[in-house]
């Protein structure tokens, strides 16, 4: 488990592939996050040596429904679209399927 704060602004470093940050806010033992007017909730689950966010009202492209990451070495891995066994699309304003958001 990560001992310290998983707050910061987390970024794409290069915006020609997408230009997307999110902040990531600690207020007592909770995290919200702010995505471009939109604010809510951060689930943080640890799971074994894995952990992983919940942006709680933060919906994706299609289906509209909680977008997830997972978080390592002060980044977030989202996975951005899926194939055709299974279609859908997290950010449709950005081509790559792995988004890594570094933290600032």
């Amino acid at each position: 488990m990560y001992a310290g704060t998983y707050a910061g602004t987390y970024a794409i470093k290069d915006t020609t592939i997408c230009p997307l940050s999110i902040a990531v806010t600690q207020q007592g033992s909770h995290y919200t996050y702010t995505y471009q007017g939109t604010r809510g909730q951060v689930e943080v689950v640890n799971d074994g040596a894995e952990t992983y966010f919940t942006f709680i009202g933060l919906k994706g492209q299609e289906p509209e429904e909680d977008i997830t990451a997972a978080w390592q070495d002060s980044v977030l891995l989202i996975q951005n679209y899926g194939n055709s066994m299974n279609e859908y699309t997290r950010f449709s304003n950005c081509d790559a399927k792995y988004l890594e958001l570094y933290r600032q």
